[in-house]
């Protein structure tokens, strides 16, 4: 979607239930920095589509797009490994 202002970006962007990922395209350093801070999703690209991401990130989303944990990356490793403290005395 074409917006006129960054306001009404995030009001339709924030106006759904899901919250996977969302990009914007904007060489507004301002706007970006806005865009990352109040966009209701779990993953932002800058001037990149949402589609797509490097394996070592971690993936989850918000709202009812996610599980909330997050496949991939050290934060997978951390959800889906249990830590078990053993001592044995012979």
């Amino acid at each position: 979607m074409k917006v006129d202002f960054l306001e009404e970006a995030l009001e339709l962007a924030n106006d759904v239930d899901f919250g996977l990922s969302a990009s914007i395209f904007t060489t507004n350093i301002g706007s970006m920095l806005s865009f990352i801070n109040d966009m209701d999703a779990e993953m932002i690209r800058i001037n990149a589509e949402s589609a797509g991401v490097e394996l070592q990130a971690p993936f989850g989303g918000m709202k009812q797009s996610s599980s909330h944990s997050r496949e991939q990356g050290r934060a997978a490793i951390e959800f889906f490994t249990s830590l078990k403290t053993v001592f044995i005395k012979s």
